[in-house]
């Protein structure tokens, strides 16, 4: 336990964890409450809406900016007189890993907010903040890790090919939040040999719970909960629903979200002669979430690409049955059959489908799949039990 208290961990993120992302508030919680001295080095804490609370034992800091010549030359200054040896130390492996002169200094200063700290891990909370930081944890003596994410390892290296070549020689134990991105990793060129650990999100079991059996209502009620952007695939929901109202089925969907694809899901709610039927609520606070997975019926993931997505663990916990593509995680997430259904990605015809199915299952078929999918959560998915996860993360080679 003492050695626990006296450990130090590093998480390197591109903001503060905002309104969405429940796994970084859940996991930074966490590890404080264990005893971990954790420090966050971001890049900006403009954009983040978070509703994360610090405690007074959480230290920020703020990746400088680059385009500050002063500020950048005074930096420089401050780390020859208090690090030396880690700043020379970073410049040769930087050397040695094949950078310019140029693009080394600039890595000086986009780090020079972590070059100075004493940490026992540097720990990248998204693939992608590894980038120009793979030397860092070296540089001071710390071990790093890496957690990987349905964006930085689904999407990111289609657009920059052998992005993480470096990194992958620099990490040193990996996270991942399901055994398919640990695979697609592997597919990039990770070396299987690194130790990993599956951690998935956990969510707080006593705060998503229902104690009511749930009847499916008419008109039915469906739910979606997510940022409203093109990953998510809403075009499919709102498609299989157009099935639904053909079929003379009454239905109410509710978004709740807010992003810059807003307009575009608008356009097509009017397009497919939905406007009666579905609510946009924007982005609401995690009781009037819980509210809304209470009001559910069906909870629907349309996903194109999701790394595991803890909205659909709330929704199982809240008893909504759950229908969900094959994207990344989420086949993990849900059991098909079992504590709900998993479809192929972009086929509004399987959804709707699902969607029939549900309503053509006696209600003790439907108790059965609610009851199965709430425990699962409780016994699988619960923040004690990845909170104990986390601390072997640290404490085992």
């Amino acid at each position: 336990k003492k050695n626990i208290k006296l450990a130090k961990i590093g998480a390197v993120l591109p903001n503060l964890p905002n309104y969405s992302e429940t796994f970084f508030q859940n996991q930074i919680l966490g590890l404080e409450k264990l005893g971990y001295l954790v420090s966050l080095y971001v890049n900006t804490r403009s954009n983040s809406n978070a509703n994360l609370l610090l405690p007074e034992s959480i230290s920020v800091y703020t990746q400088p900016n680059v385009e500050n010549k002063i500020n950048l030359f005074f930096n420089l200054l401050y780390l020859l007189f208090i690090c030396p040896l880690r700043f020379y130390r970073f410049i040769k492996l930087e050397l040695n890993s094949g950078r310019l002169f140029k693009a080394i200094i600039k890595n000086i200063l986009i780090n020079s907010h972590i070059l100075d700290k004493n940490l026992d891990w540097l720990h990248f909370g998204f693939a992608t903040m590894g980038i120009h930081r793979e030397n860092i944890a070296q540089a001071i003596g710390a071990r790093s890790a890496v957690s990987f994410r349905g964006f930085d390892i689904g999407l990111y290296p289609h657009q920059h090919p052998n992005c993480y070549n470096l990194l992958w020689k620099k990490i040193d134990k990996v996270h991942t939040i399901s055994d398919d991105l640990y695979q697609k990793a592997v597919d990039l060129g990770l070396d299987p040999k690194i130790p990993y650990e599956k951690i998935t999100p956990a969510i707080n079991i006593e705060f998503f719970k229902s104690n009511i059996d749930k009847d499916l209502h008419n008109p039915l009620r469906i739910l979606t909960v997510g940022r409203l952007t093109w990953k998510k695939g809403y075009e499919y929901a709102l498609k299989a629903l157009v099935l639904l109202k053909n079929a003379q089925i009454n239905f109410e969907y509710h978004i709740v979200g807010e992003g810059h694809y807003r307009e575009a899901i608008m356009y097509s709610i009017y397009q497919l002669g939905l406007t009666k039927n579905v609510m946009l609520t924007g982005q609401i606070p995690p009781l009037e979430v819980k509210n809304e997975m209470e009001w559910a019926d069906i909870y629907i993931q349309p996903s194109l690409q999701e790394g595991f997505c803890n909205a659909v663990l709330e929704a199982q916990a809240m008893k909504c049955l759950c229908i969900v593509t094959d994207a990344e995680g989420l086949s993990e997430n849900v059991i098909d059959g079992t504590t709900g259904w998993v479809v192929p990605r972009r086929s509004a015809n399987s959804i709707a489908n699902s969607l029939l199915k549900i309503i053509d299952m006696s209600p003790d078929s439907l108790k059965i799949i609610q009851d199965s999918a709430a425990i699962r959560v409780k016994e699988k998915f619960n923040l004690t039990q990845q909170n104990e996860l986390f601390r072997n993360f640290y404490t085992q080679k």
